[in-house]
């Protein structure tokens, strides 16, 4: 497998500085894929990431949040 390497002159991929929060439930490490790309970051510390990968985080946490109120839509469907 060839390894792409970014051409001089080329602009430079925008970071943005994000931190996982680490609970007590959540301790390991959260891994990103995008276009094959990979990162494994770190919980509790600060880092900086791709925008993209910022952007997955972003949609994956919206996804957790709209599939909870979808739950308590269902719990509450069921308790009437």
């Amino acid at each position: 497998m060839a390894i792409k390497k970014e051409q001089a002159g080329a602009p430079a991929e925008q970071t943005v500085r994000i931190k996982i929060p680490k609970t007590k439930e959540l301790q390991d490490d959260v891994f990103v894929s995008v276009n094959n790309r990979t990162w494994q970051i770190q919980r509790g510390i600060y880092v900086d990431v791709p925008a993209c990968v910022a952007e997955v985080l972003q949609h994956s946490e919206e996804m957790a949040e709209e599939a909870l109120r979808f739950e308590d839509q269902v719990q509450s469907k069921e308790d009437k």
